[in-house]
Order: C-alpha cells, then structure tokens, then sequence
C-alpha cells in the first residue's frame, strides 16, 4: 500500500487549475488564459496605485499592497511554468518515494506524518485566507467616507482604475462579479502556493528522518558483510537523492522566496501603517475589521515561508548528527567508507534562501518585523 503524500488533494486541485499539473489537460491555453487575466487585473491595479498618488495615502498603501500580492501571485505562477520540467521532477521524485514498496512500517508512518501535516496547513491557509478575503472585500462595500457619500461615487471590491465610465449600470454590476470570481482563484493559488512550499520542504524532512533511521538501523539488521556493504551504498545513494531534491526546490523557489520576502515586508509595512491611522478615526472598528485579518495572513505567508528554511536547516543538521553517532570506526575499512562520505557532504547543510541573499530562517522573520516596526515609525512620523 502506498503512502500518502505532502500534495494533498487542494494543491493538486490548483496545480491542475492552472496549467502546473504533470499531464493536466490545455495547459498551453490554460497558461495562456491566466496570463491574460492577471496581466489585465495588474494593469488596472497599477493604473489606480498611479491615478491616485496625491488623492490619499490611505487609499495608495491599500492599493499598492494587494497590487503587490497580485503581482506576487503572478510571479509564483511564471516561475513555475518557467521551470516545469524541474517542477515535474520534484514532484516525481514524491510520488517514487511514496510508492516505494521497501519502506518499512516505521518509515511509512513518517511519511504519513508529513502528509497529514501538509494536509493541515493547507486547508488552514485556504480557509483563513478566503475568510481575510471576504471581510476585506465585504467591507469595502460598506465602507464609505463622508466626501463619498456626498458624491454616491460607487466602490468596488478591488481598487481599479478603468479608462471607462465603470460606475454606471451595468458595467459596475458586471465588473464586481468578475472581480469576486477571479480574485477568488487568485486568493485560493495564493494560499495553495505558500502550501506548496511547506509540502515540499516536508516531503525532504520526512526523507531525512527516513534516512536517518534507517541509518541507524543498519548495524543490527545486517549481519553478513555483503549485505551490511549494500546497504551502505544504498544510503549514499539516499543521501545523494535527498540533496540533489533539496537543490531542485531551492532552484524553484529561491527567486519566489526573494519576492515574496520583499512583497510580504512592504505589505506588512502598508497594512500596518493604515491600522496605527485608522485608530485616531471615526471608522476605527470597521477598518480594523477590514484589514486586521489580511495583516494576520500575509505575516502567517511570510513565517511560513521563513519556518520551512528553517525546519530544513534543522532537518539538515540531524544527518550529521545521525553520521557521528554511527558507530562507523567499528566497522571494517571497507564498510565504513560510504559513512565517511555521508559526514563529510553533511558538513555542508542544506538551506533554503531568498534569491542566494538570505537564508530563511525564524531570524530573518524577526529582523523583517523590526523593520516593518521601523518603517511604520518613520511613515507616522511624516504623516
């Protein structure tokens, strides 16, 4: 019977959803569609963020930053289909681990682990987000300040700027329902996408602590040298998988992660100077309402994102203590030269970094809320 694996049933719904999935039907008119409908969405975004830089910071910061995570979406999306044969081979590589039939009982429970914990943050992510998307869009609705109720001007769920009267009915009817649609796709791949990321760096720890115990394993299954010999060679070769994956998905997403970290940083920045603003106006309550949710969200993207570089690292590390801690000098030369091996690569750990600038870590995390803390200073200060 075959494992489950970290790609749950959702990641693979949006996988196929948009043209990323091995073997999924249309996926050039798939990629091709998407494009036009992102690129169309991002146009109009950035041509409000332009229209409206003196009319109000307030309004600019809350364009820019859902521009910014559109955009960033996008991105995701570009990458991925740049590189979909790596991508085709990650995902490979996941599913001949999950049907290998050698694993042990102990080895499969591992894997299971992983999946259902891949499984977990997915369905958090997908939930939380829709329920941040439509309050934020709920309340856009309702919310008006007295300048626009005196001007009836309509508002929709997305700022846009269209080179239209978009208004009148029924362009505004028309437009509200196809912004609700696809940002809905677009919220859904966004919260898929930062799972996607998670179920990958999990598969590649539930493969370290595989190797690790079988490892250990070794020197009491194995008696007869032949065997002993085999098996030591076959954990080279182990080792040697579980890198070349490590460099696969660091290869996918190491530019996505620098994105992201600069993306989630300035959003941050934005969300949580129009709360510090919100707090001395008549709309406090609803804006916080509004906005406190996708605060919560994009800093939950961000420490995903930082978390997974850092459960790697952690990860990485458990090899090498799992090598010393072989009882290597006990075997015979001949034996002991593929351990030898194993110590020395495991000297070099296996991370994951936001474009070769930044390791992700917990402390990256940190340093980006200090200076989403300082930039909101310096921001409240000018106003």
């Amino acid at each position: 019977m075959a494992s489950k694996t970290t790609i749950s049933r959702p990641l693979e719904y949006s996988l196929r959803l948009f043209g990323a999935w091995p073997g999924s039907s249309c996926q050039i008119l798939k990629t091709i569609i998407w494009t036009m409908i992102m690129l169309t969405f991002l146009v109009f975004q950035c041509w409000y963020c332009i229209s409206h830089i003196k009319s109000g910071l307030v309004e600019l910061l809350d364009g820019l930053s859902y521009t910014l995570s559109n955009s960033l979406v996008f991105l995701k999306l570009i990458v991925i289909w740049i590189h979909k044969r790596t991508f085709y081979e990650i995902l490979t590589t996941i599913f001949e681990d999950s049907n290998n039939w050698n694993l042990t009982i102990e080895n499969r429970r591992i894997m299971t682990d992983k999946a259902t914990l891949s499984s977990r943050i997915t369905n958090f992510l997908i939930g939380y987000f829709g329920l941040s998307f439509l309050m934020y869009t709920g309340l856009t609705l309702v919310l008006f300040d007295e300048d626009q109720i005196i001007s009836k001007q309509r508002k929709f769920l997305i700022r846009m700027e269209f080179p239209f009267d978009a208004t009148t009915s029924p362009y505004y009817e028309i437009i509200l329902v196809m912004q609700f649609i696809l940002e809905s796709f677009i919220v859904y791949l966004a919260a898929t996408s930062i799972a996607l990321i998670a179920a990958l760096i999990l598969h590649v720890g539930s493969q370290i602590e595989v190797f690790c115990q079988n490892l250990q394993g070794i020197s009491c299954i194995y008696e007869k040298e032949e065997s002993r010999v085999l098996a030591m060679k076959e954990i080279v070769v182990k080792h040697e998988r579980i890198i070349r994956l490590s460099k696969k998905v660091e290869t996918i997403f190491s530019y996505i992660s620098l994105y992201q970290f600069l993306s989630n940083t300035l959003v941050i920045c934005f969300i949580s100077f129009i709360l510090v603003i919100s707090l001395h106006t008549e709309q406090a309550t609803v804006l916080i309402v509004k906005c406190f949710p996708y605060y919560i969200a994009i800093n939950c993207e961000a420490f995903i994102l930082c978390y997974t570089g850092e459960y790697l690292t952690s990860k990485s590390e458990t090899i090498t203590k799992s090598a010393y801690n072989f009882l290597w000098y006990d075997l015979k030369p001949q034996e002991a030269r593929s351990i030898l091996l194993v110590i020395l690569r495991s000297q070099k750990q296996l991370t994951l970094t936001a474009g070769k600038f930044v390791s992700l870590s917990l402390e990256a995390f940190a340093n980006m809320l200090k200076a989403c803390a300082s930039y909101v200073s310096v921001l409240y200060a000018m106003y």
